[in-house]
Order: C-alpha cells, then structure tokens, then sequence
C-alpha cells in the first residue's frame, strides 16, 4: 500500500460535498444520483498514477474494472460522501459481471462498510507502506518490527481487504518473480540496473508499474536514492 496524496475535488463534487446528505439512507440515494462520478474518477486516477489504491494492481491495465471507494463509508459517515479527500479508486467495478466467488474479491468490495479509523491502515495515511511487507510467494504479511498495535492494525487491514485474496496473491506471485529475476541479472551492471530500478519505481505518462510498494522493498536502498533522484511527485 502506498501513500496517496489527494487534491482538490472538481466544481460539481464540491458544489454537492456543501449539502451533504444527512442520514445512511440519504447518502445511498445521493450518490447513486450523481451524475458526475467519471470527472471524480479521473483525478482519483491521477493522484493513484493509475494504480488501485489499495491492491496495486493496474487500474487501465486489467479485467477486474474499477470503482470508486469511500475510505469512510457512507453509512458510517454520511456527511463525507462527496468530500474528495475520502474518495479513492478501487479495483474491481461489479464482483458478479466479472465471475468473481467470494475468495476472490478484494479491496473496498470486499471491506464493504467494515471501518475502524484506528484499525485500518489506508492509503491516506502519509506512513501506510511502513506496516507491510511483500514476499515472494505473493502474500502480504505485516512488516517485521512493528510494534504488537502496529501488527495487528496490519492484519486486521489486509484480514478486511482481502489483500491475500488468491487471484491477487498469483498476479503479485508473478509479477514480483519477474521482477527479481531481472535484479539478479542486472544487479552487477550499475548503469543498466539504474535504468531499470526508474522504470519500475517512477512513473511513465502518469502511471506507475503495479506493484508499486512490492517493487520499492526489492530495489531496497538503491531504490529509494533512486525515487528521490529520479521519481516526481511518486515517492
């Protein structure tokens, strides 16, 4: 998980977010009646340089869909539903169109309205990727040397995520053993092995590669000299 900084929601998202609904109830009936969710998600789109905010995975690049996901959600805090800065995209646009059984469904689908705003770690927080680390099998497991709060606020976002869900563990599976394979191959050619850490770790018209978190823990230290080098606004 990375960090997502957020900006200004655009005129029609604003213009609404100054009424906002009142009751669970009115929050449903008002955002299914807005007419302006593709603008919203195209910032979001932008300020996740293409990425689901919570998986990873390639927002434009896969068979799952996309929608838009309130951190806080509408039954628990109705008066949020049109603030941008509680909007994020999500992966996966309708569980049932796309085949998916229950196992499989991940990200804001599968928390549905499940929310603790001490338990659950999320990409607004500016330190979120701190509490994770991905291994090679594919799984996401709580990061080594966190506090015991600290770990269990990790499980218990990945338990309501889904973020182990078999269909991502095999997409991360794969492409983290691509990636080190090429590590391995490169790792002793400084000026190649550079060229490559900044097409994995920086963005390309707008987009990052999927993965993104994953990816920075393998380029470790290297990595990191060259997303603060070399990576806009994408660190």
């Amino acid at each position: 998980m990375r960090s997502v900084t957020k900006g200004n929601g655009h005129y029609q998202l604003n213009q609404r977010n100054a009424a906002p609904p009142a009751t669970s109830d009115e929050a449903t009936a008002a955002w299914g009646n807005f007419r302006h969710n593709a603008r919203t998600r195209d910032l979001c789109f932008a300020e996740q340089f293409g990425l689901c905010a919570y998986s990873e995975i390639r927002l434009d690049d896969n068979d799952l869909g996309m929608h838009l996901d309130h951190v806080e959600p509408k039954s628990v805090n109705p008066s949020r539903t049109f603030d941008h800065g509680n909007l994020l995209l999500s992966a996966i646009d309708d569980a049932k169109k796309r085949k998916l059984i229950r196992q499989d469904v991940f990200g804001g689908h599968y928390r549905q309205n499940r929310f603790s705003s001490i338990e659950f770690i999320n990409p607004l927080w500016p330190d979120c990727r701190r509490y994770f680390h991905y291994a090679s099998d594919g799984r996401v497991e709580p990061a080594l040397g966190l506090l015991v709060s600290d770990a269990g606020k990790a499980r218990y976002t990945i338990e309501v995520l889904n973020l182990n869900a078999p269909i991502l563990v095999n997409r991360r599976r794969r492409w983290l053993e691509e990636l080190e394979d090429a590590i391995d191959d490169l790792i002793d050619d400084t000026v190649p092995f550079a060229l490559f850490a900044e097409a994995e770790l920086c963005a390309t018209n707008g987009r990052l590669q999927p993965f993104h978190s994953a990816a920075r823990q393998r380029f470790g230290v290297f990595g990191e000299r060259v997303i603060q080098a070399s990576c806009r606004n994408c660190g």
